[in-house]
């Protein structure tokens, strides 16, 4: 991906697409918070020590990634994408 930035942009659009409705700022609260929780490997705690918030603020967050892209947060094809789109 690091050769061909086209191709992360396109990964990275695709796994963003769901939050293309959102206000900028909540979308980009959302895209952080999506990042730190694939790379945290959806653990709380560490999510919120990395963003610097209230676990409480990660759960709300989580329950709105969850609520745009449903079941795709377990998929593991999925979390890879994230992860190599947003890492």
């Amino acid at each position: 991906l690091a050769a061909d930035l086209n191709t992360r942009a396109d990964l990275r659009a695709q796994v963003l697409a769901p939050l293309a409705g959102q206000r900028p700022s909540t979308a980009e609260k959302l895209t952080e918070t999506l990042r730190s929780w694939v790379l945290n490997q959806g653990r709380r705690d560490a999510v919120a020590a990395q963003l610097f918030v209230h676990p409480q603020t990660v759960r709300y967050r989580v329950q709105q990634l969850r609520d745009l892209y449903g079941d795709r947060l377990e998929d593991p094809q999925f979390v890879l994408e994230a992860t190599l789109a947003l890492a």
